[in-house]
């Protein structure tokens, strides 16, 4: 007989966990020089137990004469089993050389008496005052000029935000020694499991407190120190002041004369200068990894993205999540799905879809790069912002992210946080119990959920997603695109409809960087929004068609060469005649309201549709360009008022489709007809395993027992069939312990909105 959820976490236990086969990496590389990263190893080995918690400590929360009661719940009541815990560096180390972790210390010693395991933050973000007071020099410095003092903030409320600039060495002196003196303490405990070596990884007065910060007032950073070393790493990557110039158009009479770009106008400058700052945030990784490994190498190092490029914006942000993964054992993410959707403070917001959340989960997952992933922070309760208070977390989104983390291969998942913030901002918020403690529905979901996911553990910890369907992306074309318009979203929003549409065609994708092209081995690869046309990607992608992949490119691909200059043949490199297509002048879409009235040559920058012949007759609305082409070798399937606007043609043995306007942002902008032409070209080569109408199922396949998640992203309850492999004869709802009928296409189910349903299927 099934237990309730109430009895269930009453019964629910918490376990020790055991890694082995850790992998230590040499120490942080010279600062300011270009890098290249180290090469993605093969995952350590694998946890004994899906790893399942939540982030519990820090200051001033919980109170302290709460923390051991709280945390005997996490343990026993709930059936976690393992904490957070996120060390305010100026909280423990309020003058030089004086360091008190007496709270640490006692927090740990609960975790060792309950059984938890613990996961150690590494927190710079957050410098003593007295540091600031000894080198104001070392203040982060923005765009226009502008010292960041030190202040509070609602994510650090003990203040000290942003912390100090690395790039000075007393800075980084102190922060060291900060490493050094909290790992000689948390190393003595048993309950100490892995280090979280950087929290969100970005420059962090990037992300503005400020609600009225203008756009260079988010630009770091422009202290001299970081000026310096960018001279000294464009030094080495030049050599001569005379090959700069001609590769930026400029005359410095020397590298000192180099300021980094602070406003809009030319490119190189800029791709170069934001290359060189994720090349600081990957050296920066190095150097916190390498503290910890100075004094500990005998735990785990993790650590977790918070924005999730290329579907949403990271130029301002500084990083790049393949470099920062190499560098760590587990790499991970934060996920806020049900919150406020606000640049500073807006009164909108936005439900994130299912395919938004699986495209970061498909994203870290491909950064990760066989490595385990985490869902470092999953949302636990309402988010919050001063007045500005997003909808209640429900039981059913505690199923339902959980789920499509472990459906996409996650190996762990900690919420943020156990006990609602208690001061500043977020206070109110992100607590998966109530503000005294005691319990919530969703917090007895999320330990029925645990339990059953633990239960499931022989398949999946052998489980791996394995996509036939790639989708390409080049840092530096976003980076380009901020250069050119002051944000990302053309380039955001293409990535974002192209997965959008694979979700609803339930396949799974990797999103992989041109360095693995020839190492690939997909059946589809799309390429959204490629404005740098490198003649290494290039060849890579005709080597691709030829060998008998579909290729899937957009308008303006290679429209800029490696100096980003325009290049006089779209697409470069020969691709033109291999392709079949050249393109003309591309046209500039207008969303407005257009004049009245207006002349008939005009009508067509207004949003125009594209009538398609092939894969099947429809029309799909242009979004940013719309890009006439001229023939040469491939077959026309689209036209706009009397202009040839996509092609294909037969490549070797595969085939290339160009769709000349930004395709995906036009899916992203709710064009069906624009998902249903990708799925005539894709679904003929990739089936999926399983499918369905209106649910979206994903099978986690064990050599004789599978689990099926099925997902209902809408926003009604809906009852459909899941087309299913015929060598299954019995399927069981986990949730409930019910047998479901399998008949000879599948199994009929009903899931309700917005929720998730949990099959365990038998051969």
């Amino acid at each position: 007989m099934a237990l309730s959820r109430r009895n269930f976490i009453r019964t629910a236990a918490g376990a020790s966990l055991a890694w082995g086969g850790l992998r230590i990496f040499a120490g942080e590389p010279a600062l300011g020089e270009p890098g290249t990263g180290q090469e993605a190893g093969q995952g350590s080995s694998p946890a004994s137990e899906f790893i399942y918690g939540t982030q519990f400590y820090r200051p001033p929360n919980p109170p302290r004469a709460e923390r051991r009661r709280m945390l005997k719940d996490v343990a026993q009541k709930y059936g976690f089993n393992i904490i957070r815990i996120y060390p305010m560096w100026d909280y423990y180390n309020r003058a030089p050389g004086q360091f008190d972790f007496s709270e640490i210390d006692e927090v740990m010693k609960y975790a060792d008496e309950f059984g938890l395991k613990v996961l150690m933050g590494i927190v710079f973000e957050t410098a003593p005052y007295w540091l600031e007071q000894a080198n104001p020099e070392a203040r982060f410095v923005d765009a226009k000029g502008q010292q960041q003092r030190l202040e509070g903030s609602g994510a650090q409320m003990t203040g000290g935000w942003p912390g100090l600039c690395l790039d000075w060495e007393p800075i980084r002196d102190a922060a060291e020694e900060f490493v050094r003196q909290l790992c000689q303490v948390v190393k003595q405990h048993p309950s100490l499991y892995a280090y979280d070596c950087w929290n969100e990884p970005h420059i962090e007065p990037a992300w503005q407190r400020n609600i009225w910060a203008t756009p260079q007032e988010k630009l770091y950073c422009y202290c001299p120190k970081t000026i310096e070393k960018f001279q000294t790493w464009l030094e080495k990557k030049y050599g001569t002041i005379e090959k700069l110039n001609e590769a930026w158009t400029r005359g410095f009479p020397n590298f000192k004369a180099i300021d980094p770009p602070r406003s809009l106008g030319t490119y190189a400058d800029w791709v170069d200068w934001r290359r060189y700052i994720v090349d600081r945030s990957t050296k920066y990784m190095h150097f916190r990894a390498g503290a910890v490994r100075a004094v500990d190498t005998g735990h785990i190092m993790e650590s977790h993205g918070a924005h999730h490029p290329p579907v949403e914006a990271g130029v301002e942000s500084g990083t790049n999540g393949w470099r920062l993964a190499e560098v760590v054992d587990v790499w991970g993410l934060s996920l806020f799905p049900r919150r406020w959707n606000m640049p500073g403070i807006s009164e909108r917001w936005r439900q994130q879809q299912a395919a938004d959340v699986a495209a970061k989960f498909e994203i870290t997952r491909s950064n990760a790069a066989g490595k385990d992933f985490w869902s470092t922070e999953l949302q636990g309760g309402h988010s919050n912002r001063g007045l500005t208070r997003g909808p209640k977390m429900r039981p059913q989104d505690i199923r339902t992210w959980n789920w499509l983390a472990v459906a996409c291969g996650a190996r762990g998942i900690i919420y943020w946080c156990y006990l609602a913030e208690s001061t500043g901002s977020e206070a109110s918020g992100f607590g998966l119990v109530e503000p005294d403690g005691s319990t919530t529905d969703r917090a007895e979901e999320a330990a029925v959920v645990k339990r059953l996911i633990q239960s499931q553990w022989e398949i999946l910890k052998e489980y791996r997603v394995k996509p036939e369907v790639a989708i390409l992306t080049d840092q530096d074309n976003a980076i380009l695109t901020y250069a050119m318009s002051g944000n990302e979203t053309a380039s955001t929003e293409s990535f974002r409809g192209y997965y959008k549409a694979l979700w609803h065609m339930d396949l799974w994708a990797d999103f992989i960087e041109p360095a693995s092209l020839d190492k690939a081995n997909y059946k589809v690869i799309i390429a959204p929004w490629h404005l740098v046309g490198k003649k290494e990607t290039c060849e890579s992608l005709r080597r691709f068609a030829e060998a008998g992949g579909t290729l899937i490119l957009e308008t303006s691909f290679g429209l800029f060469d490696e100096r980003f200059y325009l290049n006089p043949v779209i697409p470069p490199f020969g691709l033109a005649d291999a392709f079949g297509y050249r393109e003309q002048e591309s046209l500039m879409m207008n969303s407005e309201t257009p004049p009245q009235p207006l002349p008939a040559s005009d009508k067509i920058y207004y949003e125009p549709e594209m009538e398609f012949t092939q894969p099947s007759k429809m029309s799909v609305k242009a979004n940013t360009y719309l890009t006439p082409i001229t023939l040469s070798s491939a077959t026309a399937i689209a036209t706009c008022q009397g202009q040839t606007v996509a092609a294909m043609k037969k490549v070797g043995k595969g085939t290339v489709f160009y769709i000349g306007t930004n395709l995906g942002a036009s899916i992203t902008n709710g064009s069906q007809s624009g998902a249903e032409l990708l799925r005539g070209i894709i679904t003929p080569v990739v089936q999926p395993v399983v499918t369905s109408g209106n649910l979206r199922p994903r099978l986690i396949a064990g050599a004789k027992q599978s689990v099926l998640t099925v997902f209902n992203d809408s926003a009604e309850d809906q009852t459909d069939v899941i087309v299913l492999n015929s060598r299954y004869r019995r399927a069981t709802n986990v949730q409930n312990g019910k047998e479901v009928p399998v008949g000879e296409k599948g199994i009929r189910v009903t899931v309700p909105y917005q929720d998730v349903a949990v099959f365990l299927l038998e051969q």
